[in-house]
């Protein structure tokens, strides 16, 4: 599988599992793959943004919710489950743009009608 469609995958499973919580294990340890298969593809961080983004979402986002899930075992942390599955998301969707068509800015300040 070439990277643009692991990417893709990727963003249609947590299009369809990212809603609910309970999916947080499995939503954490496709960030996790991603991150190893990005690793040892290039694991410089300031030659690969997208390694760089990735720990960024593993090391606060998807760490605050496993830090307050320990201290509310019976309460839902879903602002921060979202949070996580949003920044997430956002991390594919940046390279998936830059993979895809990286001359290509498409903005609506220079999209004209």
């Amino acid at each position: 599988m070439d990277r643009q469609e692991r990417l893709t995958v990727l963003l249609k499973y947590l299009n369809e599992y990212g809603d609910k919580e309970y999916n947080f294990e499995s939503i954490y340890q496709k960030l996790m793959s991603e991150f190893d298969t990005e690793y040892s593809y290039n694991s410089n961080m300031r030659e690969n943004p997208y390694l760089n983004n990735l720990r960024q979402t593993r090391d606060k986002q998807a760490a605050r919710y496993i830090e307050l899930k320990q201290k509310r075992t019976k309460k839902s942390c879903s602002s921060e489950f979202d949070a996580f599955v949003r920044n997430f998301k956002q991390d594919i969707l940046v390279e998936l743009r830059i993979y895809v068509n990286p001359s290509a800015d498409i903005t609506s300040e220079n999209y004209e009608e």
